[in-house]
C-alpha cells in the first residue's frame, strides 16, 4: 500500500497502520494546533482560514502565515504546485517540519 500524500510504500499498511502514518509520520501532513486535526502541509493556512473549528484563534494564526510559503519554516514555495511542496517537504526537507524522520 501507498501513502496518497508522501508516496512511502509499505506492504504492511493496512488501514490502522495508513491512519497512523497520516496520525504521526507523514512528513506532507501536519496536526492542527488549534483543533488536532491532520491537515496537509500545504493548505495549513487556507485550514485556518476557513475550515478550522477554534475560530479567532485560528485566524489570527493564519494571519502570520505569508501565502505561498511554508506555514512550518516561512519558506517560499515557488508557484506552489503539488510538485513545489513536494519537493520542499520529501527532497529537499523543511527544517522546521518535525516529522522529517519517515
Amino acid at each position: 500500500t501507498t501513502c496518497q500524500f508522501c508516496g512511502l510504500q509499505d506492504p504492511a499498511f493496512t488501514n490502522e497502520a495508513m491512519d497512523l502514518h497520516y496520525w504521526r509520520e507523514c512528513p506532507m501532513l501536519t496536526l492542527c494546533q488549534h483543533c488536532q486535526q491532520v491537515v496537509e502541509i500545504s493548505s495549513l493556512r487556507s485550514h485556518l482560514c476557513e475550515e478550522c473549528e477554534s475560530g479567532a484563534p485560528a485566524l489570527a494564526a493564519a494571519r502570520g502565515i505569508a501565502p505561498g510559503c511554508c506555514p512550518l519554516c516561512g519558506a517560499g514555495i515557488g508557484q506552489g504546485t503539488e510538485e513545489d511542496w513536494r519537493e520542499h517537504l520529501l527532497s529537499v526537507g523543511c527544517p522546521k517540519n518535525p516529522r522529517m524522520s519517515v
